[in-house]
């Protein structure tokens, strides 16, 4: 009887997680760059793509891997994604301080209209969302040699 509860248990957490793309069996020794690309075994791998940055945000955000396909991280309301410069700018929420891990293992941000002390995750391998609290927040800093910033000229 534990062991159905434990596979049912299993089950539904593994059905609430919000996985916006497939796994990529191909992440794998990747290495993220300061222009946001993905490399992977020495192959472009994905690219974050900041649209309409400002000094240390993104008005959206999201991941273009090498098989063609764009998972959105952050698209406000407003946003036209096949025209960025010409969405409205309305007081809608960005996204603050968008990094990435160096071995591209995980991209973490705030969104402007979040809980204060509340970072979103997203991980490129599994495409699964995700949230980490300020301590978690330091240990991601403190990773190897720290982040990438994902915001162009940073």
């Amino acid at each position: 009887m534990k062991k159905i509860f434990i596979g049912v248990a299993l089950l539904c957490a593994a059905g609430c997680m919000k996985r916006m793309t497939r796994f990529r069996g191909d992440f794998k020794d990747c290495a993220a760059s300061n222009d946001g690309a993905i490399v992977c075994r020495g192959q472009p791998a994905a690219q974050v793509e900041c649209f309409r940055p400002r000094s240390n945000s993104c008005r959206a955000m999201a991941v273009r891997y090498a098989d063609g396909e764009r998972v959105w991280i952050f698209q406000p309301m407003g946003f036209d994604p096949d025209d960025p410069e010409a969405s409205s700018e309305e007081e809608s929420p960005v996204i603050l301080q968008p990094e990435m891990a160096r071995d591209a293992s995980l991209i973490w941000y705030h969104r402007s209209n979040g809980y204060q002390g509340v970072w979103e995750t997203y991980d490129p391998l599994t495409g699964v969302f995700g949230e980490v609290d300020a301590r978690g927040l330091m240990r991601l800093r403190q990773y190897e040699e720290g982040p990438v910033s994902l915001v162009p000229g940073k």
